[in-house]
């Protein structure tokens, strides 16, 4: 009786264990308090809350929580108004079907609602992107090219361990205030799916209740047409400003004028949506291909920190003030990086930091 008593206890334990690490539901997420912050049906209808000006942090590493507190104290003394959190999650190729948690890189729930509550205690509003890395990509391979093979379920089985994963987090946007959930990121081969985009977005609305939106590509975003089911349109924005070996190194009304051309294209079919545009990323490194290779900064260029403020400078010029513009979030402020010799994207420690801190220390102006 007693050895009987033993394994049913053992049974007990391995069934906590089990559940562990299965995906996590509303049992990682019931212990916290709903913050009074999310908001309400009506807020989202309204422009209240907006414009956000944000800062974007990827958190990549479970052992720096402090390190990301610290950069959570620099993006506040920085002047931002939000902070957006990149969260990966991962799937092992193009034509994997199943999603999962590396909890070497991904934070724990806790860990997670720990930064959340650091950056709601900054008055920083929070936006929450979990996005799908390839754990082994061939090529040039990446998550706008996910092909889930049919022999393992295809895009059905996709996209049901997609929504497992975005309940996951949802939850934790839901309990923590969270002020804007972006439910997917240049998922370009995804997103013809439009009945399984409107199934993921209905399902997450039954747990959060705050702003949703997508992340789209600069060059993409009329191909998305589940734009009516979402609170905001969004979009990266990495249109070219230059041209290699003609205008390398453009004028700051070069680019200005540039902006205003996009504008042209972008703001009347923004204004058909109804709805406003916030940018998800705002940002280019500081190499000298960036102004005709703005997603590119793996070539190892020489280092031009003069360029990137400029285009920070022409960025803020055209856009600050826009009306339809619900906000944008600067990519990125990462620990432990920036500086001079620093070519990647951040601005920190670069004449750049102070072009955007001389403008978020100006007045932020009315949505409509």
């Amino acid at each position: 009786m007693f050895r009987w008593g033993i394994i049913l206890a053992a049974m007990v334990v391995y069934g906590l264990v089990l559940s562990c690490v299965m995906w996590p539901t509303t049992a990682g997420t019931q212990h916290v308090d709903v913050d009074s912050s999310v908001a309400s049906a009506a807020v989202i209808q309204s422009r209240q809350g907006l414009p956000i000006c944000a800062v974007t942090m990827q958190i990549q590493r479970t052992d720096w929580i402090d390190k990301y507190k610290q950069s959570i104290d620099e993006v506040a003394a920085l002047g931002a108004d939000g902070v957006k959190f990149v969260i990966d999650t991962r799937q092992e190729t193009v034509h994997s079907t199943h999603i999962f948690l590396d909890m070497r890189m991904t934070p724990t729930p806790d860990k997670l609602i720990e930064l959340i509550k650091y950056a709601k205690s900054k008055n920083l509003r929070v936006i929450l992107m979990p996005i799908v890395l390839l754990d082994n990509p061939q090529g040039n391979e990446w998550r706008g090219r996910i092909d889930p093979a049919e022999t393992y379920g295809g895009w059905d089985e996709w996209f049901k361990s997609y929504r497992e994963m975005l309940a996951h987090f949802s939850w934790i946007a839901e309990a923590n205030g969270v002020d804007v959930f972006v439910v997917g990121s240049e998922f370009i081969s995804a997103e013809p799916k439009v009945d399984q985009w409107k199934k993921t977005i209905a399902e997450v609305r039954k747990t959060y209740h705050g702003r949703l939106t997508y992340s789209s590509n600069w060059d993409h975003y009329t191909a998305i047409k589940f734009w009516d089911q979402l609170d905001l349109i969004c979009m990266n924005s990495y249109w070219k400003f230059g041209e290699e070996g003609t205008n390398e190194n453009p004028s700051i009304e070069h680019i200005k004028d540039r902006w205003h051309e996009i504008q042209k294209d972008l703001m009347p079919w923004v204004k058909s949506t109804g709805k406003p545009l916030i940018f998800s990323e705002i940002g280019w490194f500081s190499q000298k291909n960036v102004a005709y290779e703005p997603w590119d900064y793996t070539k190892d260029e020489t280092i031009d920190l003069e360029l990137q403020r400029k285009l920070y400078e022409a960025f803020f010029e055209v856009w600050w003030g826009n009306p339809d513009l619900a906000g944008f979030s600067i990519w990125e402020w990462p620990p432990d990086m920036g500086g001079p010799k620093d070519g990647g994207y951040t601005p920190k420690g670069k004449p750049a930091e102070k072009v955007v801190k001389d403008w978020f220390a100006k007045p932020r102006w009315k949505v409509e």
